[in-house]
């Protein structure tokens, strides 16, 4: 039997920069066991704390119900994780916090030194992210998340998630900075650059990032991307890998041979939505 998928929260920070649109990407350090020496988005695993309903408290405004309709699932309290985790990892792995001041109590203003030490407590589990935000007086802005997508690591993966991947605008009088623990750099990149980069063989990337990197870099402007998003319809996507001539290739939904017993090289006609191994590099057809 595979194992049971972990659900998990990716969030893809954005700015408009000079050039076009930006995304923070962190590097992962090459002494972790999985993904090690990888750039990817801010984001990690649903933790059992994040589906305490402590956080109905500090998610005002926010339908759980709607949003699990929304994420396809029929269970409310699971989208609301989902959420909180999305906004912890974002705080854990790059110190932006997606937060507004409750009512007239409350600050956005805390000095940086107080954060940065928040936050490194945060992610060893020494404080909550609840407690954390109970002393900083602030509720969780969860509007500011648009869904993106939803991706399911296949069952022949030895570790598999359950992702839901998320856009976010940079906020104002905040600094994105990695978390100098599991990750060793950060930067803002625009996609087409970090694709770019990739292929040049400067940096790793796992699939779900490069599919993702390649939607974004359609988009001119952060606004253009949130308005992108807004109009999605998220369909949950597995991939399915298979051999043709030889090539590792992932197929995606939308691929004519998607749903085929046996998959065929890409043809002139073909409809295609995969990525093909070459060399040690994961490239469209």
């Amino acid at each position: 039997m595979p194992p049971t998928p972990r659900d998990a929260s990716t969030v893809l920070l954005l700015r408009d920069g000079r050039q076009g649109l930006e995304v923070f990407m962190v590097k992962r350090s090459s002494e972790l066991g999985f993904l090690g020496g990888h750039h990817v988005f801010p984001g990690g695993a649903v933790d059992p704390s994040d589906a305490d309903p402590i956080y109905e408290r500090f998610l005002l405004g926010f339908d759980a119900e709607r949003v699990a309709e929304r994420f396809g699932m029929k269970e409310p309290g699971r989208a609301r994780a989902h959420v909180v985790a999305a906004l912890r990892e974002l705080f854990e792995e790059s110190g932006i916090l997606l937060a507004a001041p409750r009512g007239a109590v409350g600050s956005l203003a805390p000095t940086a030194r107080y954060l940065q030490e928040a936050r490194r407590r945060v992610a060893r589990g020494e404080l909550s992210f609840a407690d954390f935000l109970s002393r900083l007086g602030v509720h969780l802005a969860a509007d500011r998340l648009h869904y993106f997508a939803h991706w399911v690591t296949p069952e022949s993966g030895s570790r598999r998630f359950d992702t839901r991947f998320f856009l976010a605008r940079m906020p104002e009088g905040q600094h994105a900075e990695h978390d100098r623990g599991e990750t060793i750099d950060g930067e803002w990149v625009r996609p087409a650059d970090a694709l770019a980069r990739y292929a040049r063989r400067e940096i790793e990337l796992v699939p779900p990032t490069i599919c993702s990197l390649d939607r974004l870099r359609l988009h001119e402007t952060v606004g253009e991307a949130l308005e992108a998003a807004r109009q999605l319809d998220v369909v949950e996507v597995i991939p399915r890998i298979v051999l043709v001539d030889g090539d590792v290739t992932i197929l995606y939904p939308g691929d004519e041979d998607y749903t085929s017993e046996s998959a065929g090289p890409a043809e002139a006609g073909k409809m295609l939505n995969r990525l093909i191994l070459r060399d040690g590099l994961w490239v469209r057809p």
